[in-house]
């Protein structure tokens, strides 16, 4: 009899003993810097980095290239508000996009270790504090894509608050407007003062044209550049767009 108990007693210990823990431990790195909205310095086992958020384009703050953009200041701001003092996770996606970029930077999805599991990336864009990425598209383009859409039909973040064109995929004004200036009236005239003064010569939309090979003239090539904000144009960042068009 004993020996039946035994047994029963290690028929049920035994899955207790060898099942697997309700969270598998992740690897999380410290969060040292905040650059911008979508780019972070951490600790990487002893090591800065400096790490790319994937699939999202936040508007600038800190381009010397490049005035301070509407909502760049607010994104910064809130990728601190999620990251700042906080340690996270980073997700690699070499199969689309490699492990760094050109300048270095880790390119990464990044979470924190909460129990939600908040994904970064992903709630820059639905709050509205971010851009989705077509430029570079990642797995996780169609996600990001809808998130956007979400914050764009709500008014969310930089979307109801900063002149867009409401046809591109990423675009952000170069101009720096004030929060004065962000009622939805003053944000649609500077839009179309935006466009008229990029889109003489011809009636453009943002298509999803990212090649020179893709302009039909120079004129093309300077809306894509300044308002569908397809930065890969001016790749020598002279402020002249296909070059081999517009000289």
């Amino acid at each position: 009899m004993k020996k039946v108990i035994f047994s029963l007693f290690l028929a049920l210990l035994f899955p207790l003993l060898t099942a697997a823990p309700a969270h598998a431990q992740v690897t999380t790195f410290p969060v040292l810097k905040v650059i911008d909205g979508d780019t972070i310095v951490v600790n990487v086992r002893g090591k800065k980095e400096t790490v790319r958020l994937l699939g999202i384009d936040t508007p600038e703050t800190v381009d010397p290239r490049k005035p301070v953009q509407c909502f760049g200041k607010a994104a910064s701001d809130k990728m601190k508000f999620f990251v700042n003092g906080k340690s996270v996770i980073l997700v690699d996606e070499k199969t689309t996009q490699g492990n760094r970029d050109k300048y270095n930077r880790l390119l990464r999805y990044v979470y924190l270790p909460d129990s939600k599991r908040t994904f970064v990336n992903g709630e820059m864009v639905k709050q509205g504090y971010a851009f989705s990425y077509r430029e570079y598209p990642t797995r996780m383009l169609a996600k990001f894509n809808a998130e956007e859409a979400y914050a764009k039909s709500h008014n969310l973040g930089l979307w109801g608050s900063c002149p867009l064109n409401k046809t591109s995929t990423i675009s952000t004004s170069q101009t720096t407007i004030s929060k004065a200036s962000t009622a939805p009236k003053a944000a649609e005239a500077a839009v179309q003062t935006t466009n008229s003064n990029t889109n003489s010569g011809g009636t453009f939309t943002c298509s999803g044209k990212t090649k020179c090979g893709e302009m039909t003239s120079c004129a093309e090539a300077k809306y894509y550049l300044n308002v569908c904000g397809v930065s890969r144009l001016d790749g020598d960042h002279d402020g002249v767009p296909c070059e081999s068009i517009c000289n």
